[in-house]
């Protein structure tokens, strides 16, 4: 039963968590004519929200241990709800700077729920477990997908920040029903301190069993930072799909993203290993993004509809198997540091790749050549994967 309301708490919270980072990108076209800007700032909302998150990643264990998971991620629902709501100003200065305040606290999300998992996860079934966990991430991506445009359509513009701020201010209440029972572990006498930040990154990019899963991180989720960004956009934008169409297809890529995070668990889980799980990924996820790439307004709904999927379900269902690694490589105090080193530079990859592609399309390139360029990395990681692993 504690196992059970341990992935049910972390589930939510996440879910709740990438839904909040994906509300603007996903309702960009509309904004875009609101705020009276171009359509390719989405990207560089999504990017300034995953710099400030890649920045707090480096502290957020320190406040882990101090306050406790459960404590951390009301803090982080709360802080979030309140960078939507922001976005009721209509300005390009209250999107931005909610931009910052949901990168910031939302960084806390996904560390905090590793520290409860890899005390509650059978070693035996974690990566499966981790994985299950991690589907939070597409079913966030579903939620936008299909609320957004429902709330705008229902209740405008407006309608779209104050109904995501009130699931955030919502669940913050009610995951006090959770702290006692997973907030046994904090240490209210751990001192925090800036150096934390530089130990953090010290071991994480020295041992090559941990860099290794850096490279992985920023190169991987580079490429879903550009999907989340600018997928809806680039329907709408190039394809000529509407809305509600672009946000449906989308929304159908994560259900398969959903499915591909548990099966990829229950395989490293099968095999023993991550790391060729993590190649396999690595190869594919640079394919489809090659498939984005090709994409032209003749091509079917159903065609797209599938690349999508595809693509899904390989950059964007990856992170249950390179958490459960970082949980199996890290001694249990030091799990949430480890896993908010490793994921700053996966956030570091989710700030960059669209904050890139941003520059790109305003520099008069297209969706296509963004898609295609991420494709390399993404390749020469998943060939780094299929070496031995290091010691």
């Amino acid at each position: 039963m504690t196992l059970f309301l341990a992935i049910l708490a972390t589930f939510t919270q996440q879910t709740l968590t990438y839904m909040t980072a994906l509300v603007v990108p996903v309702a960009a076209p509309e904004l875009a004519k609101v705020v009276g800007v171009p359509v390719a700032m989405a990207g560089l909302h999504m990017g300034l929200l995953y710099m400030f998150s890649s920045m707090s990643m480096l502290m957020v264990g320190g406040f882990i241990r101090k306050l406790g998971a459960v404590r951390m991620s009301q803090i982080a629902l709360t802080s979030m709800g309140v960078g939507l709501a922001l976005g009721l100003t209509g300005e390009v200065w209250g999107l931005a700077l909610g931009a910052a305040i949901i990168g910031i606290f939302g960084s806390s999300s996904t560390p905090a729920s590793s520290d409860i998992l890899a005390r509650f996860a059978p070693p035996k079934h974690a990566a499966l477990i981790f994985s299950f966990k991690q589907t939070a991430v597409p079913m966030g991506g579903i939620l936008a997908g299909i609320l957004v445009p429902f709330l705008l359509i229902n209740f405008g513009w407006q309608g779209i920040f104050y109904g995501t701020s009130a699931m955030c201010f919502t669940l913050a209440i009610v995951l006090q029903l959770f702290r006692r029972m997973f907030d046994q572990n904090r240490n209210p006498d751990h001192r925090i301190s800036a150096r934390q930040a530089i130990t953090t990154l010290r071991g994480v990019l020295i041992p090559p069993k941990f860099r290794h899963l850096v490279y992985a991180t920023f190169t991987y989720c580079g490429l879903q930072g550009i999907f989340a960004a600018f997928f809806v956009s680039y329907l709408v934008g190039e394809l000529g799909f509407d809305l509600v169409e672009a946000g449906a297809i989308f929304a159908l890529s994560q259900a398969a993203s959903v499915v591909a995070r548990i099966i990829w668990g229950w395989i490293v889980d099968r095999v023993g290993s991550a790391r060729p799980v993590l190649a396999f990924l690595g190869v594919t996820m640079a394919v489809f993004a090659v498939g984005c790439a090709l994409m032209l307004p003749g091509w079917g709904e159903l065609m797209i509809t599938l690349v999508a999927m595809g693509y899904s379900a390989t950059a964007i269902s990856w992170h249950g198997v390179v958490l459960a690694e970082v949980a199996n490589l890290s001694t249990s105090d030091m799990v949430a540091t480890n896993t908010g080193g490793v994921l700053a530079f996966a956030v570091g990859g989710q700030f960059a790749y669209p904050a890139l592609m941003g520059v790109l399309l305003t520099a008069g390139g297209t969706f296509g050549m963004g898609f295609a360029a991420s494709a390399f990395p993404a390749l020469v990681v998943g060939l780094l994967f299929m070496r031995k692993a290091p010691d």
